[in-house]
Order: C-alpha cells, then sequence, then structure tokens
C-alpha cells in the first residue's frame, strides 16, 4: 500500500496571514461590538482571508468560553455543592430569582 507523504514544513500558526482564525481573532479585538459581516469585511481587507459569518460566529464563541473557564473558580464537586448551598441561601434572603439576579448584577456591574 503507498503512504503519502507528509507535509514536511509547518505551516506559521503565530501570522494572522496565514491563520484565518488568529485573523479573526485579532479584528474581533479591534472591533469587539461589530457585526459578523462588518469582520468579515476587515479580515478580508487586512489579511486578505475570504471567511464566513459562521466561522466568526465560532471563532468568538470558543473564545467567550475560553474565557468562562479560566474566571470559574469552581473546579471540583466539592466548591459546586459549597456554591450550590450559597445560591440557595441568596434565594431565601432575598426571596425570589429576580430579585438575586438582579442583586449579583448590580454586584457584578
Amino acid at each position: 500500500m503507498a503512504r503519502k507523504n507528509a507535509v514536511v514544513g509547518k505551516s506559521d500558526r503565530s501570522s494572522p496571514h496565514s491563520n484565518k482564525s488568529l485573523a479573526v481573532r485579532m479584528m474581533l479585538k479591534k472591533m469587539p461590538g461589530s457585526k459578523a459581516s462588518k469582520v468579515a469585511e476587515a479580515v478580508k481587507k487586512e489579511y486578505g482571508h475570504e471567511v464566513s459569518q459562521n466561522m466568526i460566529y465560532m471563532v468568538k464563541t470558543k473564545t467567550n468560553m475560553a474565557a468562562d473557564r479560566r474566571e470559574s473558580p469552581i473546579t471540583t464537586a466539592a466548591l459546586w455543592v459549597d456554591a450550590i448551598k450559597t445560591a440557595r441561601e441568596l434565594l431565601k434572603a432575598t426571596g425570589s430569582v429576580a430579585n438575586a439576579t438582579a442583586l449579583l448584577k448590580a454586584l457584578d456591574g
């Protein structure tokens, strides 16, 4: 059976000119509130990549997921149990989910 030849060189994953996802991530940093169509146009203009809006949404979602994972201090089952108990106490103290949510939003922002 014939073997396919492996690609000898590695692609440059650190350059947005050869990595579409990196180009999208860099453009999203420059234009965080922009629509996907505007980001796609900017990627095409600056880096020469033709990217779909779906790819932009995928990259944006994965970036947000990675950020959410890093922020979560809950890493074990015991910590989850403690968090649930604390949440239950908050609900008892505030009287409803809406009140608890409003309180948490006020503390967060």
